[in-house]
């Protein structure tokens, strides 16, 4: 597909800024998916599902592979399906789990590595404004998501349903699935490069679905979806390039931007901007997805179920009013996947060796490190998760403080709510956004010159929290005025 790159590259440097020609390829590849997915729905469902899985298949061997011109990237994704799915045949229980696991997640760093090798010898040969071409390890990451899930359900199947979550009952999987169908379900080609990832059951209820009884609500859905990623990618196209988080590093930065406020609107606007490219991938990805049906939860006394496959909500992520709202709002799947199949599993294993308290402790941990290694190993993603944590848990000590002056039915003014609810939100915008600074920024250097440009200020409010309301103990004397003026 020469031809089309060239294309593509005469039409970013005309009209497009010059943004790098493999994203535009993305978008071009998820834009035809749409029209796959409309013929995907209409084709007749058989009894195991197998001509939907081979149109699955073959339209990621040719978005993926032609298009984008991935065809390494479906080597390792398809070498990756082949050892998991022998993986799952031939062992049993949790040894089977860790070994998917494992498996997958190790040939996921090699390529990620990898990457990042190649992306830091082109920017120390540069002026450091450095691209290197999207790579296959976007799909991987969805894959290693969608393959570990598939082992814990393909595990849930042969548990008692008494020791089941209803998460659990809902996803578990009898048996291993056949190659062709496990080989349709990762190779999914409206979600492949960006998600949404979701469970095997879920897969195979789209694969069951009768679509011509659900068309009058799917379609207004998915093209809702994609008029949203449009926006926002009129957002990034004008402003990406405009507001970039490594720029708060340099001395211009500085020079340019004199004032405290000045240099915050900038942060916040890169913000946006940067979040503009998530929004555009994942919403125009997620539009494509539910053309094909994905999400489809039954038929309930004549109305349609859907579930939400979403892999953010925007309104969540901009609007909310504290930082746990924007944060959950954020990468929706893998936060479900860190959850359930990370997260409880771990409280599952250890909460009857060792007391609650320790178990809750040993969960989080774990699933910090795992969320940390599936992320990649640059510098920056590292410093995004620990202060990311920390500021959480500040910022739930002040709501635990604060809320019952401010949102108490006492509390008469209605005004006071707004004030303290608007408050709250332009505080929380400017943590996040200072938060994922480093996510952006990548570099260990990069991140701490941009933060103390920014005077490192949520490091030191998160530890002047710690210090107030946990070591001198203003948040336990608030509590105790708090239940005072209850029994009042």
């Amino acid at each position: 597909m020469q031809v089309l790159n060239r294309e593509l590259e005469r039409i970013s440097a005309q009209y497009l800024g010059g943004i790098p020609t493999d994203r535009i390829a993305t978008v071009v590849a998820v834009l035809l998916s749409y029209v796959l997915a409309h013929v995907y729905r209409r084709i007749p469902t058989s009894g195991d599902g197998a001509y939907k899985h081979v149109f699955s298949i073959a339209s990621t061997v040719v978005l993926f592979g032609a298009v984008q011109e991935q065809w390494w990237g479906l080597a390792h994704l398809l070498c990756g399906a082949l050892v998991a799915h022998t993986l799952m045949k031939t062992l049993r229980g949790r040894g089977m789990v860790a070994a998917v696991f494992l498996t997958a997640m190790a040939h996921m760093s090699y390529s990620q590595i990898r990457r990042q090798l190649a992306e830091t010898a082109a920017a120390n040969g540069s002026d450091g404004s450095v691209h290197v071409d999207l790579d296959h390890t976007g799909a991987q990451m969805v894959f290693v998501i969608k393959i570990t899930s598939l082992a814990w359900c393909v595990y849930d199947g042969t548990q008692s349903q008494d020791s089941l979550s209803s998460y659990q009952k809902k996803n578990a999987i009898a048996a291993v699935p056949g190659l062709l169908e496990l080989l349709g379900y990762v190779f999914f080609f409206p979600g492949l490069a960006v998600g949404p990832a979701f469970e095997l059951a879920t897969y195979r209820r789209m694969v069951r679905l009768d679509s011509l009884r659900t068309l009058r609500t799917q379609t207004p859905r998915a093209y809702r979806r994609l008029g949203e990623s449009v926006v926002w990618m009129a957002v990034y196209v004008v402003y990406g390039g405009k507001y970039v988080f490594p720029y708060m590093a340099t001395d211009r930065f500085a020079a340019t931007h004199p004032t405290y406020l000045s240099k915050v609107l900038y942060m916040c606007a890169a913000g946006v901007a940067a979040r503009a490219a998530y929004y555009t991938a994942w919403k125009m990805s997620e539009g494509a997805c539910v053309v094909a049906g994905l999400g489809f939860d039954g038929i309930d006394n004549g109305a349609v179920r859907w579930l939400d496959i979403s892999n953010v909500h925007v309104r969540g992520v901009e609007l909310g009013s504290s930082l746990k709202t924007m944060i959950d709002s954020w990468n929706i799947g893998t936060n479900t996947w860190l959850r359930h199949h990370v997260y409880l599993r771990i409280l599952q294993l250890t909460s009857s060796r060792r007391d609650t308290a320790a178990a809750t402790t040993t969960a989080t941990g774990v699933t910090f490190l795992v969320s940390a290694w599936w992320h990649g190993f640059y510098p920056g993603y590292y410093l995004t998760f620990v202060l990311g944590a920390a500021s959480s848990n500040a910022a739930r000590t002040l709501r635990r403080a604060l809320n019952p002056l401010f949102v108490a039915p006492s509390v008469r003014r209605p005004y006071v709510k707004r004030i303290y609810d608007v408050v709250g939100w332009a505080l929380s915008k400017y943590s996040l956004d200072f938060i994922v600074t480093p996510f952006m920024a990548l570099s260990l250097s990069t991140s701490l010159r941009a933060w103390a440009a920014m005077l490192y200020a949520v490091p030191l409010g998160v530890l002047a929290v710690n210090v107030v309301f946990n070591i001198l103990g203003l948040g336990r004397r608030l509590r105790r005025i708090h239940e005072r003026a209850k029994l009042e």
